[in-house]
């Protein structure tokens, strides 16, 4: 079962999906949390950095584009700098923004959320204030025609998704005009808050969380067969194929037309921001049934992407690889942490756009023990994203000599990985961590004290474009060598 779903993520080609919904500008302030305020007992907030990335519906065609699908964008947004800012980093992220038309004298929506590292020590974060600058007045009737139009044109589809966040964009009237020009697509609606979801009828599919379901069913959704009676219900009354309902931890119900109703329940996990999970489930949805898949497979990546969104922080795309590790380890704590070279190039770019430190240590890591634990702990003190580099099993046979490794790659890089300490494991074939080097550029280069005196392979080139080589303290007598060399000689 989980070999097919992967093969089925892997295999979903590249479908085009129009995203019709409610732009927002999302920016994040994140810094210290140190002290309390004399003026008034609220914590002070020290800023380190600030990030803006699409929100909204922005953030549902952000997410298709990651998961390799052709996101092509239609919203309106303001004649301010904000607006124009959203179009440029939609743009950025891969979305085919032309669908994004101006209506002057509107205000871009905008939310600012300040995020505090609360216990530096471990890097716990916590969200402590957002400030919202919007209005949900509807859109006027030349910018519904607008839309419409460059939608009729905007070329061949197979999907539109319809994430509503009740801004003034998406009205019966939108909706209806939209389905006029293209009478053979499935809508996929992420309704609002809302008791009237007469706007939504027809389409392909809903999928409200339990409290949306409930408010607009009448039906309290407190169990899964109140659920379950809500699915059922906003089916009939609205014409819908299908209800996808999501329960938050209790994962997801489906309901089809004329079959029974399926609970696709979510393993437990670690929770760190509940933000964009919805976001998630709707891109996921699209995503599979776009490409041809069913709508049981569809939820049941949903309930992994979902599961996965609300591990990071803020809204964070996922990307096809993720899914399909977190289908194969099953959900082991640190499998979204497991990247390619690839992968880390343009994650370590932005981390030094946005003033973050990237920290680079490496190793074999065969047998792992509290001096490794140590080593790493030291490491993340010296930065703000650690990477470890971990050699593969066939570099670690000839640094080690045969016998060694005692523990497979895989099983090495998802241990490290599980480490709150650890921000991203990557694997490198060679001899050294050079081509590595070469290709993050870290700031700090971190090596065991015992290095200090001798050669430390990368330190030129670290050095050389202006990065530094730190060293942390050993922990005297503890090596895997001895370890493995001590385990033998007792068992003689």
């Amino acid at each position: 079962m989980h070999g097919r779903l992967a093969e089925l993520v892997r295999g979903l080609g590249r479908p085009r999906i129009a995203v019709v919904g409610d732009v927002i500008l999302d920016e994040y302030v994140w810094g210290e949390v140190e002290r309390i305020s004399p003026e008034a007992p609220i914590p002070v907030l020290k800023e380190t950095r600030r990030e803006r990335r699409p929100g909204g519906a922005g953030s549902v065609a952000v997410n298709l584009a990651v998961l390799g699908a052709e996101a092509r964008f239609f919203s309106v947004r303001g004649g301010d700098p904000a607006g124009a800012e959203l179009a440029a980093l939609l743009e950025r992220e891969g979305v085919r923004a032309e669908g994004l038309v101006v209506e002057e004298g509107r205000p871009t929506t905008r939310k600012a959320r300040h995020v505090g590292y609360v216990q530096h020590a471990n890097r716990a974060v916590q969200q402590l204030l957002r400030v919202d600058s919007e209005t949900d007045r509807p859109i006027g009737r030349s910018t519904v025609a607008a839309i419409v139009e460059r939608f009729r044109h905007g070329g061949e589809l197979d999907l539109v998704l319809v994430p509503d966040y009740r801004k003034g964009l998406i009205s019966a009237g939108l909706l209806a005009a939209l389905r006029e020009a293209a009478p053979r697509l499935k809508f996929l609606v992420d309704p609002a808050l809302l008791e009237d979801y007469s706007a939504y009828r027809s389409s392909f599919l809903i999928c409200p969380n339990r409290y949306e379901a409930g408010r607009a069913s009448g039906v309290p959704c407190e169990d899964i067969e109140g659920c379950a009676r809500a699915a059922a219900k906003l089916l009939g009354e609205l014409d819908l194929s299908a209800v996808a309902l999501t329960m938050d931890r209790e994962g997801i119900y489906l309901q089809e037309r004329g079959r029974p109703g399926l609970h696709f329940p979510t393993r437990a996990r670690v929770v760190a921001d509940v933000t964009g999970a919805g976001d998630m489930v709707l891109s996921v949805l699209g995503l599979v049934v776009a490409a041809g898949g069913s709508l049981e497979d569809a939820v049941e990546l949903a309930n992994v992407a979902a599961g996965i969104e609300v591990r990071k922080i803020g809204v964070a795309p996922v990307t096809r690889e993720e899914v399909v590790q977190e289908i194969l380890y099953q959900g082991h704590l640190g499998v979204g942490k497991l990247k390619t070279r690839e992968e880390l190039v343009p994650i370590v770019e932005e981390a030094r756009r946005t003033g973050r430190k990237v920290v680079f240590t490496n190793g074999c890591f065969d047998l792992l023990h509290f001096g490794h634990l140590h080593l790493l702990a030291g490491a993340a003190r010296e930065g703000d994203i650690l990477v470890v580099a971990v050699n593969a099993d066939a570099s670690v046979r000839r640094l080690k000599g045969p016998g060694r490794p005692r523990i497979p790659q895989e099983m090495r890089m998802l241990t490290i990985a599980a480490l709150e300490a650890v921000d991203y494991v990557v694997s490198f074939e060679e001899d050294t961590p050079i081509p590595l080097l070469e290709a993050l550029r870290p700031d700090v280069l971190v090596k065991g004290e015992e290095y200090r005196s001798g050669v430390v392979v990368g330190r030129g080139l670290v050095e050389g474009y202006g990065g530094r080589v730190a060293f942390v303290s050993q922990i005297p007598g503890i090596s895997t060598t001895a370890l493995i060399e001590g385990a033998a000689q007792g068992s003689g």
